[in-house]
């Protein structure tokens, strides 16, 4: 399903055309009141009317219409309407309509699957221990599944065999890079170990689902040029408070190879100024760990602490212009490393913050470093996570290469 539109329909007038004029009125005074750039303006417009023609023409009766759309429909979008595809815009843009409209926000019916995802969601939680990003991807995968297969009807367990779980998982490979698309064969297998806990019969199910072929440290992790590091640095000009906060979160990432979240909930108390350590408490292994802190990047938290704005927030970085002062989310670091990126004049593929992760890790290895010190600054719980990284280094790779057969003759 495909949604058309014509190229010169003003985004406000489109929106208008799925949705009451003033619901869409009330949607773009939000986002003037949040001090959006109009080129955000309009994109969110785009986004959200994109949406609502999705709505208009798509058969489906999903619980969460906002969570399918971005799950299964904008992944394999053929929509010639304008407006950007990307999830993490897509996603702010839905975000902000729903606040703005309570009505369109009002929960639809409760159906068996929500009662089933809930439940889960518990188990996942209080069992597992798992991230909370983890839990959202987990949650998202399983009920649009469950959404698929069953509707708003009962739930029944008998329902589920392999070939209606194979059929699903091939069908959505088809439109996703392999690991998104094993993260999705992972994660109905997590679900089926929950039923299985909770005494389902659903014995040789999780053997059935596909495996994609992704090869245990087959890849060298992506990382930074010196060159590339230097101009990224460089595209933080630190003559404002915003790009301050934002260099400062740049070395934080680059120099502890941090986690965007990391980074996110570093809080006033965990930097011990005297003893020149920082404790990071880690979100995804709820392990506490301890960093040094480095004089390049204690200036630049010193210089951005001293122009922070004055807030209750006990957050070390914290919102600037709207909502000014609330502690930054994970979608905020993300976002200024994606503006950082585009003002470098890197290449496209060039992108994420884990990137910066990887590019610490390749300079802490390059200087020496064994990789029980690398897995201790990266808050890896296995040794086997923080292997990968023993490619990287490439010179001592050339030490120890043993000649190729044909090219010793």
């Amino acid at each position: 399903m495909s949604v058309a539109t014509g190229p010169s329909e003003p985004p406000l007038a489109r929106l208008s055309r799925v949705t009451s004029g003033a619901a869409a009125a009330r949607y773009e005074a939000a986002l003037h009141a949040r001090r959006l750039a109009s080129t955000t303006v309009m994109r969110y417009l785009q986004v959200v009317a994109h949406f609502g023609e999705w709505r208009m023409m798509s058969t489906t009766t999903a619980a969460e219409p906002v969570a399918t759309f971005l799950s299964t429909h904008l992944p394999a979008c053929t929509c010639t309407c304008p407006g950007r595809r990307t999830l993490f815009e897509n996603r702010a843009a839905l975000r902000l309509w729903l606040r703005a409209n309570p009505a369109a926000s009002a929960s639809p019916p409760r159906t068996p699957v929500d009662a089933e995802v809930e439940a889960y969601d518990r188990y996942l939680r209080d069992v597992c221990g798992a991230a909370v990003q983890t839990r959202v991807r987990r949650r998202r995968h399983v009920r649009t599944f469950l959404t698929e297969v069953f509707g708003a009807q009962p739930i029944r367990y008998d329902a589920l065999r392999p070939s209606v779980l194979t059929s699903f998982v091939t069908i959505r490979a088809q439109h996703v890079r392999p690991v998104t698309a094993g993260a999705i064969a992972s994660d109905l297998r997590s679900y089926l170990r929950y039923l299985r806990l909770q005494g389902v019969a659903v014995a040789g199910l999780a053997e059935a689902l596909p495996r994609v072929a992704q090869w245990r440290l087959a890849s060298v992790p992506k990382h930074l040029t010196p060159t590339q590091l230097a101009q990224l640095l460089a595209a933080f000009d630190r003559a404002t408070t915003r790009s301050c906060r934002d260099y400062a979160m740049a070395l934080c990432l680059v120099t502890w190879g941090l986690r965007a979240c990391e980074v996110a909930g570093l809080r006033l108390g965990d930097i011990d100024w005297r003893s020149a350590a920082v404790t990071i408490r880690a979100t995804k292994t709820h392990r506490a760990r301890v960093v040094p802190l480095t004089a390049d990047l204690g200036a630049a938290l010193a210089r951005y602490l001293r122009v922070r704005p004055a807030t209750p927030s006990d957050h070390v970085f914290v919102r600037i212009g709207v909502l000014e002062g609330e502690a930054v989310t994970l979608s905020v670091v993300r976002s200024a490393m994606r503006l950082g990126y585009q003002r470098a004049g890197l290449p496209a593929s060039v992108t994420g913050t884990h990137r910066l992760r990887h590019t610490a890790a390749t300079r802490l290895v390059n200087a020496g470093a064994s990789l029980k010190e690398v897995a201790d600054v990266l808050g890896h719980a296995s040794l086997d996570t923080t292997a990968v990284y023993a490619k990287v280094d490439l010179a001592r790779l050339r030490q120890v290469a043993l000649p190729w057969p044909e090219g010793a003759r």
